[in-house]
This record gives structure tokens, sequence and C-alpha cells, in this order.
């Protein structure tokens, strides 16, 4: 019935498969839900139960509840009621008793038959399959301006693949953003709509057979309000206040944009060469404030972003009540609120935040209004920085922001870090 319940959804939004959704998708369908039910369900959970994450094999009754109150069912046992299921009840008889004995046997079938079916797919094949060499390939790029967005062209010679081989091309660590090419061409062309550092791939029936970087920079601070189709891209002088860095909601009422009814994230973004500036050795410290605590956006989540070759550094602030749907990431360890205490990510947005994040004698330390909030072992193979993101929802002001190693200033704002 679980099945019938996740197609009942689809159906509703009509986004399409929830194997294709984003991550920004999975984040407003948990919004439609919590303004529907007043109930709110994680984005964590909602990719569980789409199978995007791990899949919970038994989702708790009150999260089964939820969804099927979403879809104006009374709960989940409405639900099933009304479209001809049942809830059974475990029951110890012989055949639980068994079932140990029973799964095993499945078990070694399992194993037998898929055994089998690798030996007849090797065994069958009339030449082996010889992997492929990167020097077989040539794939390179050019951005072909230096604004946002920024188109690149990719010149690639994939003749050494098979007759009809796949060949895609990667824009970048997501797996889903891949473009079929011919394999005949040499040429071929997409689009970026944000600044960042890229890995792009050539891949060749589901290989990785080459890759390089991309590097997407800005020409200063880039104000953006995202949007699930092409950002709006704000100009300087809409960002740029005498004290500050702001996307205010006058900005979002002249694209009339109501925050107060629609999750709205808007983001401020430095992406540029910061010289000699490596994951081993730097302090980033903000003062900032999200502006905005009204209806859906109540929350007033902030995401900071340091982008490195080849991952990033991100946490979050939001208010004091929010923190348990928060989660943070460093070199590849990620952190669930719902499963951390991370309330001291919590702050009071009537005041301006103070936020630190010093990388130095192997530790990653983040301090939030000089409380320490969460540390992280840094890895002994340091990476060079090459970004800044900060997201706001709703609305934000930056008033300073520093970024330096333990010689040299890297890049600070012309603010004053007043108070």
């Amino acid at each position: 019935m679980r099945e019938q319940l996740v197609a009942a959804i689809e159906k509703k939004l009509d986004w399409g498969t929830g194997q294709q959704w984003t991550n920004r998708d999975f984040e407003e369908l948990s919004t439609l839900i919590f303004k529907n039910t007043q109930k709110r369900l994680s984005v964590t959970t909602l990719k569980r139960i789409w199978g995007r994450a791990e899949l919970i094999a038994n989702p708790s009754t009150a999260t089964l509840d939820i969804l099927s109150e979403f879809l104006g069912h009374t709960n989940w046992r409405g639900f099933v009621k009304q479209n001809g299921g049942a809830i059974y009840q475990k029951k110890k008889s012989p055949f639980f008793l068994r079932s140990n004995i029973v799964y095993a046997i499945l078990g070694i079938l399992t194993v037998g038959l898929l055994f089998g079916f690798i030996w007849r797919t090797t065994s069958s094949t009339e030449e082996p399959v010889v992997p492929y060499s990167s020097e077989d390939f040539l794939f390179t790029s050019r951005p072909v301006s230096n604004d946002i967005p920024n188109s690149v062209v990719f010149e690639y010679d994939a003749s050494a693949a098979e007759e009809d081989a796949s060949i895609e091309i990667q824009q970048s660590w997501d797996q889903r953003k891949r473009f079929r090419v011919n394999q005949k061409d040499s040429i071929a062309t997409c689009i970026y709509y944000h600044p960042g550092f890229f890995k792009a791939k050539l891949v060749v029936d589901g290989t990785v057979v080459k890759e390089h970087d991309i590097f997407i920079p800005t020409q200063d601070w880039l104000g953006v309000i995202e949007r699930d189709t092409l950002p709006i891209y704000l100009k300087p002088k809409d960002i740029l206040n005498k004290d500050r860095l702001a996307i205010s909601s006058s900005i979002l009422d002249a694209h009339s944009i109501d925050p107060s009814t629609s999750r709205t994230v808007v983001g401020l973004y430095r992406v540029q060469d910061f010289g000699e500036l490596y994951t081993n050795d730097f302090e980033l410290s903000a003062l900032l404030k999200n502006d905005y605590d009204q209806g859906i956006n109540a929350c007033q989540g902030v995401q900071i972003t340091i982008l490195y070759d080849g991952g990033a550094i991100i946490f979050p602030l939001s208010d004091k009540g929010c923190t348990s749907e928060l989660s943070l990431m460093a070199f590849g360890q990620s952190v669930d609120g719902k499963k951390t205490d991370l309330s001291r990510f919590g702050v009071d947005f009537d005041e301006k935040a103070s936020v630190r994040c010093v990388s130095k004698d192997g530790k990653l330390q983040i301090t939030i209004n000089e409380q320490v909030a969460y540390t992280f072992k840094v890895p002994k193979d340091i990476k060079k920085i090459v970004g800044l993101q900060i997201h706001f929802e709703g609305a934000g002001s930056l008033y300073h922001l520093l970024l330096k190693n333990k010689t040299n200033v890297a890049y600070e704002t012309p603010f004053e870090p007043l108070l």
C-alpha cells in the first residue's frame, strides 16, 4: 500500500516520478505538507519514503498518517480503506517461528541465482570486455564569458568507444546532470546558471573515462533569487547598501514574490581565486542576519557554504525552535539534526548573528555567537578554497565577512563590522 500512497502523491503534484525529483522538489513537498496539515516531515524522511536515501522498511504510522492527510484522508487507515487494502498485524505462528530458516534458504537461492546470472553473462560473451583507457579519449572545455549564466563549450573525442556506445557529458558531481552526445561529433555545449567549481566528466557506457575542472567565477558578489526554473539575477545596486549586502523583502516585492506564502530562498555568491587558501588553514568570520520571520519562512533559515576543490563545507543557522530540521556537512561527513543536538545553531535573529569557522591543527571548529557549535576532523588531503555562498530563507543581510589564513587576508567586505 505504501507504493500506492507514493504514486497518489506523485499524481497529485504532477511533478513526474519522484526518482527524478531534485532536493529542492523534496523541500517544496515538505513545505506543502506543512502548509496543508500543519505537520512537518523532513526532507530526509521524504527521501527515504521515496527510496532516494536509505529506504525505510517500515515507516512509522505517524509518518504515513501525515502523508495520507496531505492527500485528504483522515489518516493512514483511511487511505488504506479507501484504496481497498487492509492493515495486517503480525501474529506469531509456526511459519513466523520458522522465518529465519525460510530467509536463510531464500538467501542461498538468491546468491545461487545471482552467481548463475553472472556466470551466464560472462561466459556467453564472445569477446572479453576490455576496460577503456583514459588516454584513448579527449575531453576539454572552455567557458565563453566571464559572467553568469555562462555557456561552456566541450570538445571531445570518443571514437575509441565501441560502436553504439552511450556517450554522455556530466556537468558536475550530480549524476542527474548528464546529457547524451553523438559519438561521431566532437563539440557539445551546455549552460551553467550558478557560479562554482565543477567536475565535468566524459562518461562512456556509465563509466567515467575522463574528467576535468570547470571554474565559473563571479565578478564580485552576485545576488540571486533562487527558483525551480531559472534563477533571478539581481543587479549590484539591488544588493549593495552603505553598511551591508542585502536581499530585502522590497526586492522580492518588485519581482512579485511573497515569501509569507511560498518558500523563498535568496543567495549571495562570491566565487573567485582566493590565492593560497586551503582547507587545513583558514578562518571565515561573518556577521549576518535573516530579515524575514513571517508565514512559511518563519524558521529564518540561513545556510553558509564554503566551496573547495571537489566538495563543500555547509553549515546552517535558524530560529531556535527549528534546529531539529537542520543538517551540516564537511569533508564528506553529514550530520543530521534529527539524531544530533544542533541547538547551538539556533539563534535569535532580532540581533545580528556572529559566525566563525576556523580550520587549524587538524580540526575545523564552527562557532556561533561565541559558542562552539560543532567540530570536524580535517583530512590530510588538503584542498584549495574557491568560493562562498550564503543563502537565506525569505530575506537577509551580510554586514561583514572576513576570509583569511594565518598570514594573509584573502578577502574582507568593505563594511565596518559593527554589532
